[in-house]
Order: structure tokens, then C-alpha cells, then sequence
């Protein structure tokens, strides 16, 4: 159950987030509440659509720049907004605390699959700490071949 203050309880100093929506400046909920955080992610995966669809557009408008038809200030307006809703995505993402959420990437696992097991991301580490150790390995080996081949260059080497 979240905690609730009306506006007018709160103390002067006491600033409310700019990005709450209109239905809930009559009230604001406790903002570690798990339907606090629940809205913050939906609102960022709609920022995050918005940012997809303004990348897009702006792609097709350069790829697109000597096309008869095509507005260089429709281009133009298009990355100013994706510059300003990025700013915002990263403003909100950093005041919500949403932004700190680990995200596994996108190739790694479909939408139906979920979050990995421990067990998953235990087996993941533990292979790429093992191939850090064979690399570490090969070049501490490979130093040590150089490092021998030198040594034998100076001992034909005649002293001056």
C-alpha cells in the first residue's frame, strides 16, 4: 500500500517530480512503490518508442536528403526533437531510478523467455572468465617466447 500526501500537506521545499502526470498531481504516491516504479518503466518504455520512431524518421529523412519531396526542415525538427527526448529519456531515467535496472541485451533472449536464471548468468560468467584466463594465458606465453628469442639474439650478439 503506498503512502499518500496531498499537495497542500506537503512542505514548501518539498518539489514535485516533472514527471508525474496530470492524474496524479491531486496526490503523490510513495515513489519507491512498486506501482510507482511500475508506471516510471511504462512511461520509459514510451519515451524510448518515441526516441525509436524519431530515429527512424530522421534516418529516412538523411538516407533520403536529395529525394525530390523530402524537407530538410522536417529532417532537421526531426533530430532536434530526438536530441531533446533523449535528454529527457536520460533527465527522467536518472531521476526515477529506473536508469540503474540491469538490462541483458536484446539478442541474448526473446521477449517470452524472461529474465536468465542465476544459474544461467553463474555459467555466463564463469565462461567469460575462462576465456580472459586462456587469452591472459597465450600472452603471458607468447611474452615469454619474445623474451627468450631476445635473450638468445644477445648472447650471438658479439660484445663490443
Amino acid at each position: 500500500m503506498g503512502l499518500a500526501y496531498s499537495i497542500s500537506t506537503l512542505p514548501s521545499n518539498y518539489s514535485v517530480a516533472p514527471f508525474l502526470s496530470q492524474e496524479s498531481l491531486t496526490s503523490v504516491t510513495d515513489q519507491n512503490s512498486p506501482e510507482a516504479f511500475k508506471q516510471n518503466i511504462q512511461i520509459a518504455l514510451d519515451k524510448v518508442s518515441r526516441i525509436n520512431a524519431l530515429a527512424r524518421s530522421s534516418l529516412n529523412g538523411i538516407q533520403n536528403a536529395y529525394q525530390a519531396g523530402n524537407s530538410p526542415a522536417q529532417t532537421e525538427a526531426d533530430l532536434v526533437a530526438l536530441d531533446q527526448t533523449l535528454h529527457s529519456l536520460a533527465d527522467f531515467l536518472k531521476t526515477t531510478g529506473v536508469g540503474a535496472c540491469p538490462l541483458p541485451p536484446s539478442d541474448l533472449q526473446s521477449p517470452l523467455s524472461g529474465p536468465p536464471t542465476e544459474q544461467h548468468l553463474i555459467a555466463e560468467m564463469n565462461r567469460e572468465v575462462q576465456s580472459l584466463y586462456e587469452k591472459l594465458k597465450r600472452i603471458q606465453e607468447s611474452s615469454g617466447v619474445v623474451a627468450q628469442h631476445l635473450s638468445t639474439l644477445d648472447t650471438t650478439r658479439p660484445k663490443p
